[in-house]
């Protein structure tokens, strides 16, 4: 008789996913709402070329808890996509159910006016020709794929890039770490560049990133909110950010930014802009650029009495 053992079969992962419809115009702020949820990537389904798409918003849970699930349905309510509720589902799936198919979706894409971002294993797959046009920023996949999202992404690294050499670069609610890399990329080495996020998961995915791009040495991660910054002399603040949360932090701006600084905004839904723009003029703030693109406003704002010149432009 034989007692060796049997070999253990791996446990698969597990995830949990969150599905509901909607119309295609609407599949943007969808997936957006769900990475603001805490989704680690989203998915959209075609169900009928002439009607509503399946977003799929994938967790790094076995199970949603009720409150997350709370979370998801009041934001969906307050975004305007209450009629997404009748259709929502969740369960668990594992790992190979949707890893592998969303992999299959991804394409490298072309961002700002110098950078082109591609997830890791498909490095090989770019020419020389596109190599050498744009700088390529390896991202694995996450909040900056599958979403649309690098719209907002777009606007900070087009402002960004129009700006006169800046040297001290915050990068508040870093996520993936794509802007804090664009900034390497784009800097000396004796620039200081820090992201900040309040979530570990993400400060460990942006670590990850860093080492890929091989900038973990220009870049310092902070886990914490602004507060736990303690330099004050940014020139560029990145804020990538719901509006309401822009609002909120604008305080802590004021004490982060050098004289003369300014704050690049993204992530503003163009029907909340005008409650920003209030405060903004209440708190003596300046506008410097404002772009509309879609369903999104991105933003450069300055103190209303810089001590030095700010380039005016108009990101393309």
């Amino acid at each position: 008789m034989d007692h060796r053992a049997e070999p253990v079969q791996q446990l698969k992962k597990r995830w949990a996913t969150v599905e509901f419809e909607t119309s295609p115009e609407h599949e943007d702020m969808a997936s957006w709402l769900m990475i603001q949820c805490g989704s680690t990537g989203c998915e959209i389904i075609e169900i009928d070329p002439d009607g509503d798409v399946v977003v799929r918003a994938t967790f790094d849970e076995i199970e949603l808890s009720e409150e997350l699930l709370l979370k998801i349905r009041t934001s969906l309510e307050e975004y305007g996509l209450g009629q997404s509720l009748k259709t929502l589902r969740h369960k668990s799936v594992e790992e190979e159910d949707w890893l592998a198919r969303w992999k299959e979706g991804l394409e490298p894409f072309v961002v700002g006016n110098q950078f082109m971002v591609c997830p890791p294993w498909l490095l090989d797959t770019l020419t020389p020709e596109e190599i050498g046009v744009r700088k390529v920023i390896v991202l694995e996949p996450g909040m900056a794929f599958g979403t649309g999202l690098h719209t907002t992404t777009q606007y900070c690294l087009t402002a960004f890039e129009m700006q006169p050499h800046p040297q001290r670069i915050l990068d508040v609610g870093t996520g993936s770490g794509i802007l804090a890399i664009a900034a390497a990329m784009l800097t000396g080495p004796k620039a200081v560049i820090i992201g900040v996020d309040i979530d570990q998961v993400a400060i460990d995915n942006a670590a990850k990133n860093l080492e890929l791009n091989k900038v973990q040495k220009r870049v310092e991660l902070i886990c914490g909110g602004t507060d736990a910054v303690t330099r004050k002399d940014f020139d560029v603040l990145f804020s990538n950010l719901t509006c309401e949360d822009i609002i909120s932090l604008l305080p802590e701006y004021e004490r982060l930014l050098a004289p003369g600084g300014f704050v690049i905004c993204a992530g503003i839904l163009k029907e909340k802009l005008p409650m920003l723009t209030k405060e903004l003029k209440k708190r003596k703030w300046v506008v410097r650029d404002e772009k509309i693109q879609g369903m999104w406003a991105g933003l450069v704002i300055a103190r209303s009495v810089p001590t030095r010149n700010l380039l005016s432009f108009s990101p393309s």
